[in-house]
């Protein structure tokens, strides 16, 4: 397009609209898209056209609509025009938005939305029914969000399921979340099927709604026997943080072992020192299941305390080895005196329980704890017997140089003395294991059981970071816990078997006592699920070293 002289078109365009001469300010005005006008004269004759009529002003921002303007500024001080033009003009809204010219519509219909235009929705809901067009049905169903009228659910819910387009479908989740009603509540909840890949939007839209009701459903898909939706579920309501603390202690009243480990660990990641009095209360009931107990301990350590003494003083003489090295980890996060009093008292007992005590702060690396007791004769005796007989060679490094740190040089010299040599064998004759738990204790106790054994073990908190090591070098076996926030244990399966076959790299999952346990209401789902993910093997917790030792043993190729 041929340069113009801007004072020339300015002037010329001021004299059309005060002429009232449409077809020639239409002519003037096809010259706004040449790239080469400067911004400043395109916003001149913006605000021109905004000083006209409204008769004279309409047909000609339905001209520059069809125009292809390059200037996301421009086009932006366009659509404020229309709207400034627009207020109060209802039926010409109305009208332009079932004219057919494509691009006049969808701004006509982004309009009504913007305006809450009410008296829009009956055509609003007419064009989801009859248009095929995908931008234009975008627009509308963000346009009937705006207005959340409870009469469009309806309309917005079959135009979720009757398109397979990614934008069509999420946008109208979006749309019905907006409404916010309980009967939208309850749809999203009832469509959340884990066959579907706007699962996650729906769950995402449950935590925007946030009144009491949607927070009590998103609550309630922790006891869903779906892992993807589960795991969605639980990063929601951590995302949503302290409010949606009251739902989900609410919410352990009446729990079942599954449900109340989510719940828990849920209120673990949130960290808010609200959950502490119902965590405790839990703990009050002595729960048999293992699960439960280090659920809470694992929760303590991330909400830390000074009132959790007593709780963490129990929790530290558990029959089961990773209840107390949780609840080790958690007493070293919340130290008090009443916490050091209660184990000097335990450890000078000398007896196989203090001995497991000691070997629980040991594997843990509480290391802040070690200041109190490292005094105590009765713990110097039991940490030598633990270090030099059960410790796995990681964990009893980082205990020496600790003892070194903190001036205890004769002490590491003896335990050195007393250690038994280390057998010469090499490397590419021992098993690499890599472990991935969102939990640092469950990974120490991982390590300490597989270096037992004889394996090398290679520990990972982020599962993103397992792949990419996975990738670069395969180990000999993968293990896994199910439940971690962002990534799972599934998803984790899944993206090993895009570079190894169940055969090449074995995956063994590790889960609560109920997870793909087979019964008549899951077993086709956990089939399906292990089946696609590739799983070779799972363990339920809590499982006996062995359980471990022989599942490794059967998956290892044999020599």
């Amino acid at each position: 397009m041929a340069a113009i002289n801007p004072k020339e078109f300015l002037e010329e365009l001021i004299f059309c609209l005060k002429e009232g001469d449409i077809v020639k300010a239409k002519a003037l005005l096809q010259f706004i898209t040449n790239q080469e006008m400067n911004v400043n004269v395109q916003k001149r004759a913006l605000h021109e056209l905004s000083k006209a009529s409204e008769k004279l002003v309409f047909p000609l921002l339905e001209y520059l609509t069809t125009l292809q303007i390059h200037n996301p500024e421009i086009n932006e001080s366009l659509y404020e025009l229309i709207l400034d033009k627009a207020y109060g003009n209802t039926d010409l809204i109305i009208n332009y938005i079932i004219q057919d010219d494509k691009k006049n519509r969808i701004i006509y219909i982004k309009v009504a939305g913007d305006f809450l235009i009410v008296e829009a929705a009956s055509v609003l809901e007419k064009i989801l029914q009859t248009s095929k067009d995908p931008e234009i049905l975008v627009q509308t169903a963000i346009s009937l969000g705006s207005l959340r009228l409870p009469s469009s659910l309806l309309s917005l819910i079959k135009l979720s399921e009757s398109y397979d387009d990614p934008d069509i479908k999420n946008t109208a989740v979006s749309a019905i979340a907006q409404i916010g009603t309980k009967e939208a509540v309850d749809y999203l909840v009832s469509s959340i099927t884990g066959q579907d890949d706007s699962d996650s939007l729906k769950i995402k839209a449950l935590g925007e709604i946030q009144d009491q009701y949607a927070l009590n459903q998103l609550a309630s898909l922790l006891q869903s026997k779906n892992t993807h939706i589960r795991d969605a579920a639980i990063d929601m309501l951590i995302e949503i943080g302290g409010k949606a603390v009251p739902i989900l202690t609410a919410a352990t009243s009446n729990a079942n072992t599954d449900f109340m480990v989510h719940l828990i660990t849920t209120l673990g990641y949130i960290k808010d020192q609200k959950a502490l009095p119902v965590i405790f209360d839990i703990m009050k009931t002595k729960p048999e299941d293992p699960n439960i107990r280090q659920a809470a301990y694992e929760s303590m350590e991330r909400i830390p305390s000074t009132k959790s003494a007593i709780v963490l003083a129990a929790g530290i003489q558990d029959p089961v080895e990773a209840v107390r090295i949780s609840a080790a980890r958690a007493m070293d996060k919340n130290i008090s005196k009443v916490l050091v009093a209660g184990l000097k008292n335990i450890v000078r007992e000398g007896n196989e329980d203090a001995l497991n005590v000691v070997g629980a702060l040991i594997d843990s690396e509480s290391d802040n704890i070690f200041n109190f007791l490292l005094q105590e004769e009765s713990f110097i005796k039991l940490s030598v017997k633990h270090v030099t007989n059960k410790a796995d060679k990681k964990t009893r490094e980082h205990f020496l140089g600790i003892l070194r740190k903190k001036n205890y040089q004769a002490l590491a010299d003896k335990i050195v003395q007393l250690l038994p040599k280390e057998k010469e064998e090499s490397s590419s004759d021992i098993a690499q294991i890599y472990v991935v738990d969102d939990s640092k204790m469950m990974l120490k106790l991982y390590e300490n059981k597989l270096t037992g054994f004889g394996y090398n073990a290679t520990s990972f908190m982020l599962p993103e970071e397992a792949i990419r090591q996975i990738y670069t070098s395969k180990p000999d076996i993968v293990i896994t816990d199910l439940n971690m926030p962002k990534i799972n244990g599934i998803q984790l399966a899944q993206a090993v078997r895009k570079k190894y076959s169940s055969a090449e790299l074995p995956i063994v999952m590790i889960t609560t006592q109920s997870d793909f346990v087979e019964s008549d209401e899951n077993l086709k789902m956990s089939k399906s699920l292990l089946g696609n993910a590739g799983i070779n093997k799972v363990l339920h917790k809590p499982f006996s070293n062995e359980e471990l030792q022989e599942t490794i043993a059967s998956l290892l190729p044999k020599k």
